[in-house]
């Protein structure tokens, strides 16, 4: 009876013993990642769905939360690692990641120049995916036995961001219109080279085009003779991207317009002279749009006004007396449509949805 009053009386203690000792023992990481998330609605939504698309590849069960959400109980999984996702600006992300157990910072990301929500939650979740994949790593080759400080571990290593170039190239063909007054408009094609920089929205280039133009007559009693346009022209420009499909474009610059007139037939009474050609110094300025059409293909539309700065006058010669039968106009329009292509550096138009 002793015995048994003795033991009656040791049972509470033990019992309180070893609940003590349960409780500190520590307490071993599930395979659980907790998002804090700070951000609205459509950011919580999609970082709740991109991160249990990423993290069961790993067989990991993420636990997405608000910033202002009550901390982790005691009574919850204590957590692989706890990411701070920073959303409030799509264009500049950032996160912040830490043991779920020593709360020791793992790693930290901020990043730039992304263009939505979606593509800003894919790469923050993407920096989180590598941390917990070198979390679970080292955890499988040295496990944690017992009470003592875990290692620190091996930041994951960093994402390599590739900076895009600020320099590009674009060629290709063009057609032009050019006026050489009155109802003589003559069309012509030709090549365009344009290398560029590029600051942003904005983009500064320099057009280097050559244009050959098809022949306009000249008549005068049953004589007959040829007119050929050739356009050299240099203009720097400066593009505006008004938006991810178009962009404005001004430029002023120079060129020559070499005139080449041909005889054909000469008049009833007289004579032809031989070829000749004429040079005249141009100013110009133009305006007008780009829009892409793939990837690295664009369309541009471009008016133009040309300042001939000595026009060309053709004339036949009438004993003393010179009758004009073309004067060029001082003031003349004209009208590009060119398709270019960027042959080297960054693109002029970057839309997801085209190929690369």
């Amino acid at each position: 009876m002793g015995l048994a009053a003795a033991l009656a009386l040791l049972a509470p203690s033990a019992a309180a013993a070893l609940e003590m000792a349960a409780s500190e023992q520590p307490q071993k990481a599930a395979r659980v990642v907790e998002i804090r998330v700070s951000g609205d609605a459509a950011a919580l939504s999609r970082v709740r769905m991109t991160a249990r698309e990423l993290l069961l590849r790993l067989d990991v069960q993420p636990n997405v939360k608000a910033i202002d959400e009550p901390p982790t109980t005691s009574a919850e999984p204590t957590p692989l690692v706890i990411a701070y996702v920073d959303l409030r600006s799509s264009a500049a992300p950032s996160i912040q990641i830490e043991d779920g157990q020593t709360h020791e910072e793992l790693t930290a990301r901020h990043l730039t120049d992304l263009t939505s929500l979606e593509t800003a939650v894919e790469a923050v979740l993407h920096v989180l995916y590598l941390a917990v994949e070198s979390t679970l790593q080292v955890d499988a080759e040295s496990p944690r036995p017992g009470p003592a400080p875990p290692a620190k571990k091996p930041a994951p290593p960093a994402a390599t961001r590739v900076e895009p170039s600020h320099f590009g190239f674009d060629v290709g063909p063009l057609l032009r219109l050019s006026s050489l007054g009155g109802e003589r408009i003559v069309p012509g094609g030709g090549v365009a080279l344009e290398p560029r920089a590029d600051f942003g929205r904005a983009q500064a280039s320099l057009l280097v085009s050559a244009v050959f133009h098809g022949t306009s007559e000249l008549i005068f009693q049953q004589g007959e003779a040829e007119v050929r346009p050739l356009q050299i022209r240099v203009v720097p420009t400066f593009d505006w991207l008004l938006s991810r499909d178009v962009s404005g474009c001004l430029g002023f610059g120079a060129g020559l317009d070499s005139l080449m007139v041909t005889p054909v037939q000469a008049p009833e009474v007289g004579r032809v002279a031989g070829s000749q050609s004429a040079l005249d110094p141009i100013m110009t300025a133009l305006i007008g749009a780009r829009v892409p059409v793939s990837s690295r293909v664009f369309l541009a539309a471009q008016a133009s006004l040309d300042l001939d700065l000595a026009p060309t006058r053709f004339v036949v010669q009438q004993g003393t007396m010179a009758r004009p039968i073309l004067e060029l106009p001082r003031v003349r329009g004209g009208f590009t449509l060119a398709l270019s292509f960027t042959a080297a550096g960054e693109r002029r138009f970057t839309k997801p949805e085209l190929e690369p």
